[in-house]
C-alpha cells in the first residue's frame, strides 16, 4: 500500500474552491487501487502581517517523511502555504500563492503594509519550488503568474468541479444568474451596476458572503430600484444550484484576475454561456478558447449590452453558443490528473 497526503490551509469556518478541490482530490485518489491517501491541513490566519511567517514554518516544522509506523510515499501541496512541507517526493499542485504579496501589489485590493514580510515570503516561496520534484498548476494564468513571479516552469491541470458528474442542462429561462462568494473581488457589483441599463434582465445572486459583504449588496439593490429584478439567494442546497444552472439563460461571473473558477466549468457542463470582463483572468482564457461567452470591459452599459444580447437569442442560438464550452468541460476529468500528481511519482 502505497500513503499520500493532500496538504492544504484552511481558513477556520470558510470553504471555497480549493477547499472542494482538496475533497474531490482526496476522493479520487482513494479509489485508486494500492494507494491510500489523507488530507491534512493547518489553519491559516493571514494577519497581523507578522503572523504569515509563523504559518508558513508550522508547515516547515512538521515532520511528513512517515506517520505510524507508515512510510509517507508522497506528499501533494496546493494552496499557499503548505508547499512549505518538507519532503524527498513533493509534487505541487498550486492553487495560488499569496495573491497580495504578488499580483495583487498595488491593486485596489492589497492592503499590506510590511514589505520586510512580503520580501521574506517571495524568497521563501523561491526555495519551496526548487524543492518540489514536480511543479502543476490549477490553470494557465496561475502558471504564467509563477513564471513572471519566481521564474519556474509548470504544468496546468485543470480541475474538474465537485459536482461534475451531477450536473445537466436545461431550459434557457429569463434568469442570469451569478455563482461564487459575494466578496468585492468577486465583483457581483458589477452585475447590479449593469442592471441599471439592461432593464430586460432579470438576476438571482447565489453563494456565500460576510454579513457586510451581503449587506453591501443589499444597500445597492435599493439603491438601484432594481430588487423586482433582483434577488440574493445565499447559499443553496446542492439540488436547487444544479435547478438553477440548468434552467438559467446565462451566467455572469467577472471576477477581477480569477484563478480558476469553478462556475466557468459548471456553466459549461451546463451548456450555458457566460458574461464576463477582460480582466478576469482565466474565465476569459476559457471563453476565448471555445467562444462560449461575451467579453466587455468593466463599463456597466458594456456589460449591459452582453446581458441584453443574451436575451435577444433564441434558446438554439444560446445552446449553439453553450455547447462549445461544454465540449472543453466534458475533457476536464480525474484520470489525467491522478495519473500526472500520483501514478507517476509513486
Amino acid at each position: 500500500m502505497k500513503h499520500v497526503l493532500v496538504l492544504g490551509a484552511q481558513v477556520p469556518f470558510v470553504k471555497g474552491g480549493a477547499e472542494l478541490l482538496n475533497e474531490s482530490l482526496l476522493r479520487e485518489i482513494n479509489k485508486l487501487e494500492g494507494v491510500s491517501a489523507e488530507l491534512v491541513q493547518l489553519p491559516f490566519k493571514w494577519y497581523p502581517e507578522e503572523q504569515i511567517i509563523n504559518d508558513i514554518f508550522s508547515w516547515r516544522l512538521q515532520d511528513f517523511s512517515e506517520a505510524n509506523g507508515e512510510k509517507i510515499d508522497l506528499v501533494i501541496p496546493t494552496k499557499f502555504p503548505s508547499y512549505a512541507a518538507e519532503h524527498e517526493n513533493k509534487v505541487l499542485w498550486l492553487v495560488h500563492q499569496h495573491r497580495v504579496l504578488y499580483d495583487l501589489e498595488g491593486s485596489e485590493y492589497d492592503a499590506w503594509q510590511n514589505h520586510i514580510v512580503r520580501n521574506k515570503v517571495r524568497s521563501l516561496d523561491t526555495k519551496f519550488f526548487k524543492e518540489c520534484r514536480k511543479i502543476f498548476t490549477i490553470s494557465e494564468i496561475i502558471s504564467k503568474r509563477l513564471k513572471q513571479y519566481n521564474n519556474y516552469d509548470s504544468t496546468p491541470l485543470f480541475p474538474p468541479p465537485f459536482l461534475r458528474d451531477k450536473i445537466y442542462p436545461g431550459k434557457y429561462k429569463d434568469k442570469i444568474i451569478y455563482v461564487g462568494r459575494l466578496e468585492p473581488n468577486k465583483r457581483p457589483d458589477l452585475l447590479l451596476q449593469a442592471l441599471l441599463y439592461a432593464k430586460k434582465a432579470k438576476v438571482s445572486i447565489i453563494g456565500k458572503g460576510r454579513s457586510e459583504d451581503i449587506k453591501r449588496l443589499m444597500i445597492l439593490i435599493e439603491k438601484y430600484g432594481i430588487s423586482d429584478r433582483c434577488e440574493i439567494l445565499g447559499y443553496l442546497p446542492e439540488e436547487d444550484l444544479l435547478r438553477h444552472l440548468a434552467d438559467c439563460r446565462a451566467l455572469f461571473y467577472a471576477p477581477f484576475d480569477e484563478d480558476y473558477g469553478y462556475a466557468t466549468i459548471e456553466a459549461f457542463l451546463a451548456c450555458k454561456p457566460i458574461i464576463s470582463c477582460d480582466d478576469s483572468g482565466e474565465v476569459v482564457n476559457f471563453i476565448r478558447k471555445t467562444g462560449a461567452g461575451f467579453i466587455s470591459d468593466t463599463n456597466p452599459k458594456n456589460i449591459a449590452t452582453n446581458l441584453l444580447n443574451v436575451y435577444e437569442m433564441s434558446e438554439s442560438e444560446l445552446e449553439d453558443i453553450g455547447h462549445k464550452g461544454y465540449e472543453l468541460a466534458r475533457d476536464i476529468t480525474w484520470d489525467k490528473i491522478l495519473k500526472a500528481l500520483v501514478l507517476e511519482n509513486l
